[in-house]
């Protein structure tokens, strides 16, 4: 950097002051100088701004390290470790049953005869539940980020437990929040019988009808979309990985998840 600077040979008659000096005080007439500085600045070269913008490229070219390592989190019923007889967190499906228009927790609903259901026919053995859990619970900006499967297995009607999930063991989100994460899910039926698919949605257990549109687009009614999760942040669960219903959400109670067929009229 350049410094460019000039002294101005100005000079102003003062009388009647007292100034001091070394030694003592000189009265009367003296001369004042004045030196303004003029300050210009030249850069002398970009070596800097090249440096700058070489570290800027280089950090959008390559990607940061993701740790992707997942865990098995737990479900815990902080008041009762033996709930539902020891099986966990238990999901439950209504099916919409068209013969008495009605939701019923039966897989007779979804095409299931008792010969399918005692005998294990591939067409039964073979379909499954797959939950959906996004970041948001909205419809329109929502992203998916991770899905599990719940087989029929040796089930008899659509009730079926599940104590685990597989989260990022190390979330960033943890690490920055002081807090637990929610994530929202929804739920399709794969019927390997019939090749239908069947999403299931989160309205109170009250609600033995079809929807409506104004009640599934009422703001009011958003939480029936989706049913909630709480991963608990491990920092604030003595490093224990847990998980819950987060309540008060839709149909979710403390240990019972239930999920209902979405039809709408």
């Amino acid at each position: 950097m350049l410094i460019k600077y000039k002294i101005q040979n100005t000079f102003q008659s003062v009388t009647g002051q007292t100034f001091t000096v070394s030694g003592g005080t000189v009265d009367g007439l003296y001369k004042s100088i004045t030196l303004p500085f003029g300050l210009d600045f030249y850069p002398v070269d970009y070596g800097e701004d090249v440096q700058d913008i070489v570290k800027e490229e280089r950090r959008k070219a390559i990607n940061p390290t993701f740790d992707a390592e997942t865990t098995k989190y737990k479900f815990r019923d902080e008041n009762n470790p033996l709930v539902n007889n020891g099986k966990g967190l238990l999901f439950k499906f209504r099916f919409w049953n068209t013969t008495s228009s009605t939701y019923t927790t039966s897989y007779s609903a979804a095409d299931f005869n008792s010969l399918d259901i005692n005998k294990r026919r591939n067409g039964f053995k073979k379909s499954f539940f797959r939950l959906y859990f996004y970041d948001t619970n909205s419809g329109d900006t929502n992203n998916l980020i991770f899905t599990e499967d719940l087989d029929v297995g040796e089930t008899t009607e659509p009730i079926i437990p599940l104590n685990r999930l597989y989260w990022l063991r190390n979330d960033e989100y943890f690490k920055e929040n002081n807090n637990n994460r929610v994530v929202y899910m929804d739920a399709r039926f794969f019927n390997a019988k019939t090749g239908k698919v069947s999403r299931f949605i989160n309205p109170p257990i009250s609600i033995t009808s079809p929807l409506t549109i104004a009640q599934y687009s009422s703001i009011s009614n958003r939480d029936w979309r989706t049913s909630a999760i709480e991963l608990v942040n491990p920092k604030l669960n003595n490093g224990e990985f847990n998980f819950r219903p987060y309540l008060p959400f839709g149909a979710n109670t403390t240990n019972v998840i239930t999920l209902s067929e979405f039809i709408m009229t």
